[in-house]
């Protein structure tokens, strides 16, 4: 009788253990890998994987970086609640506001590094150009968590 009940209890540990190592395997993919929906409770850093693959230090070390900034006019990609510098300021996109328009703040840094100026866009309008900080740009695609722009005349 002792060694059923010993078996059983070997057993509810086994589950019980299995249980909260999935669970917590879920809990940390689910924070590591999805995007607040709330920003104002807790500030976005992004996913590991775009950061990886958009950061601007694996782009310069490639070789043919060079050559495709010259063969092609240069293009944002902005990941919701992220710092993208630009020049001599810094564009941080916020979002979609409904279907129609999309919200972007602008740091300009030679002004106050501590003030953002936000901004909310019509795509319609966008989608032909418009002018943030002393340049010109124009939407490529605005979608949910990111925004994709293309500077139109660069400097």
């Amino acid at each position: 009788m002792g060694n059923v009940r010993q078996k059983s209890w070997f057993s509810i540990t086994v589950y019980v253990v299995t249980a909260l190592s999935v669970m917590s395997l879920i809990l940390f993919f689910a924070e590591t890998y999805f995007p607040s929906q709330s920003p104002n409770l807790m500030p976005l850093q992004g996913d590991r994987l775009s950061r990886w693959l958009f950061s601007s230090s694996r782009r310069q070390n490639s070789r043919n970086a060079d050559a495709a900034e010259t063969a092609q006019p240069k293009k944002l990609f902005l990941l919701i609640n992220q710092k993208q510098s630009t020049g001599k300021s810094e564009l941080i996109y916020r979002g979609l506001v409904g279907q129609s328009e999309f919200r972007i703040d602008v740091i300009v840094l030679e002004l106050d590094p501590q003030v953002s100026y936000p901004h909310r866009i019509k795509i319609s309008q966008a989608k032909k150009s418009f002018r943030l900080a002393n340049r010109n740009y124009q939407l490529i695609a605005a979608k949910k968590g990111a925004l994709h722009l293309k500077l139109i005349n660069p400097q």
